[in-house]
């Protein structure tokens, strides 16, 4: 079996599997190619191209697993949100700040969508069925600030104001919970072989907060993928809530660059596997200390059957590729 494969299912195998989060993405040569012909949309539309940026940084770095190429935001226009991409990020013309009696907003309708998910992923299990792909959503409450805030909403300062003053938020959490699973399991039906939730703003959240407004639905949307398809659950800024996460009991949780990996361990219950964690600004800036925090992440994970190795997030623009093949040939190779 696959060793990411069995890393899910935390089941022996030969090596510590390794991937990236935003392996798919602007520090590669192939992908800066595309997107001088290309925008995000027409990429995402297309199921060659999105084939294909898929699993180009499984040949340029030997990962152990694919992530499909997509944006967490897109399935809101199937629900009748207007985003508009520019150099600030993406702007939802008629979110809840500019359109509070929700017009036009509907429940998730798999017609409505535009980006071929489901293709692209059916592409990719054709054309290489020997590499896992991972498929992937955003978190309710991230996706929810998007919606609130018609755009990025830092510390979740506007999403807050709403959710504590605002009987519209149960409404909107509901249908963005609804959309998530229908949308996971397009990605599921196409065949993939695990889900990640991409959770960023969640540790925006006090622990308080987060159990009383969300922790409830988190647990059912994990409960509902999880008895499809292994899942892998992160988030950014959560060491205070790790507790909470031996109730959601994702298959998985990947975490960021903040904690470490054996301060989690003792937290949380044996069944519930580790993702991560090294800080991507170290890969972007230093191949010595990378792999010098690689080698003590690593240490700290020695007989874990259900690890995996990754970054504690995405891989941001200017990294150098060859640091990210270095290390992944170090993962591999560690004893």
């Amino acid at each position: 079996m696959n060793n990411f494969i069995s890393a899910l299912k935390g089941e022996p195998h030969d090596h510590i599997p390794v991937w990236f989060m935003r392996q798919a993405g602007r520090y590669m040569s192939e992908y800066q190619e595309l997107r001088k012909l290309y925008n995000i949309r027409e990429m995402c539309m297309n199921p060659e191209i999105t084939e294909k940026i898929t699993y180009a940084p499984v040949k340029l770095l030997g990962v152990d697993a694919a992530i499909i190429f997509a944006d967490i935001i897109l399935p809101l226009e199937a629900m009748g949100y207007k985003i508009d991409f520019n150099s600030l990020g993406p702007k939802i013309e008629n979110g809840y700040r500019y359109n509070r009696n929700m017009k036009g907003i509907h429940e998730f309708d798999p017609a409505e969508l535009k980006y071929r998910t489901y293709d692209s992923i059916r592409l990719f299990r054709q054309n290489h069925p020997g590499t896992p792909i991972i498929g992937f959503s955003g978190g309710i409450i991230t996706v929810l600030s998007y919606i609130i805030s018609g755009m990025s909403d830092n510390n979740l300062l506007y999403t807050k104001q709403v959710m504590l003053n605002d009987n519209y938020f149960a409404t909107m959490k509901k249908m963005i919970k609804n959309m998530i699973i229908d949308y996971v399991r397009i990605q599921i039906n196409a065949g993939v072989d695990a889900i990640q939730i991409f959770d960023s703003w969640l540790g925006a959240l006090s622990p308080y907060t987060f159990e009383k407004y969300l922790k409830n639905d988190v647990i059912e949307l994990v409960e509902e993928i999880k008895s499809r398809v292994p899942l892998i659950y992160f988030s950014t800024g959560t060491t205070g809530m790790l507790d909470q996460f031996n109730d959601i009991k994702p298959d998985i949780l990947s975490i960021d660059w903040r904690t470490k990996l054996g301060d989690a361990r003792k937290i949380l219950n044996q069944d519930i596997g580790l993702q991560g964690n090294l800080d991507p600004y170290l890969v972007q800036y230093s191949s010595d200390y990378a792999m010098e925090e690689t080698h003590s992440i690593l240490s700290g994970t020695r007989g874990l059957d259900n690890y995996i190795f990754n970054l504690g997030h995405g891989v941001l623009p200017d990294t150098n590729p060859e640091i990210l093949k270095s290390i992944t040939d170090f993962v591999h190779s560690f004893i």
